[in-house]
């Protein structure tokens, strides 16, 4: 009985080791998520909340994290053919909050996207840009040593510089002046861990 108990403490913390570096996350990962994009206020007339997705690729030293990709959701106008699709970058850094599991992090995190707007379906085009200034945080879980499921949403502040409409058919343009609103955005994705 006195081997076997050094022995059990031995092979106990043998398999603790592994499984905390099993769940241990890679310096570098590719993520890929579907983007939900509520808008608010009068950016546009009658337009709807908005589906897409986005890419992103995140660097990990430690619980700081930062992350860069590429996001796009397209959205109706309410009775209306055209529909507005924003498109562009965004960074994202990010602070994981340690709560004691291996398998589930809480994290806070702040995000800007700098937008373009198009219009498309219709006789309607824009130039102006867009941006997104977003704060918020969400829940990763690890799914597999490499695979992290992320649960995230966000809330803050829209701005729409100034542009002008056109119309393909008869030319005619109209100037539209700069506006700003609030945004809610709420993301499903998948992180895969690359690299050591």
């Amino acid at each position: 009985m006195r081997v076997v108990r050094p022995l059990l403490v031995v092979a106990l913390a043998g398999m603790l080791a592994r499984d905390a570096d099993a769940q241990s996350a890679q310096p570098v990962s590719l993520q890929a998520s579907a983007l939900f994009n509520g808008v608010f206020g009068n950016l546009f007339e009658h337009l709807q909340n908005g589906f897409g997705g986005e890419a992103q690729i995140r660097y990990t030293p430690g619980a700081l994290s930062f992350g860069a990709g590429f996001q796009y959701t397209s959205h109706a106008f309410e009775g209306r053919t055209e529909r507005a699709n924003l498109y562009g970058v965004f960074v994202e850094p990010r602070y994981r909050i340690h709560a004691g599991s291996n398998v589930a992090a809480p994290y806070v995190s702040v995000r800007l996207s700098l937008l373009k707007v198009g219009i498309t379906g219709g006789d309607l085009s824009l130039t102006s840009s867009f941006i997104q200034l977003n704060g918020g945080g969400g829940l990763l879980v690890r799914l597999s040593p490499r695979i992290n499921l992320d649960l995230g949403a966000t809330f803050g502040y829209d701005r729409l510089s100034a542009g002008e409409f056109r119309s393909a058919s008869s030319g005619a343009s109209l100037p539209v002046g700069s506006s700003s609103g609030a945004n809610a955005m709420a993301r499903l994705g998948l992180a895969v861990g690359i690299g050591g």
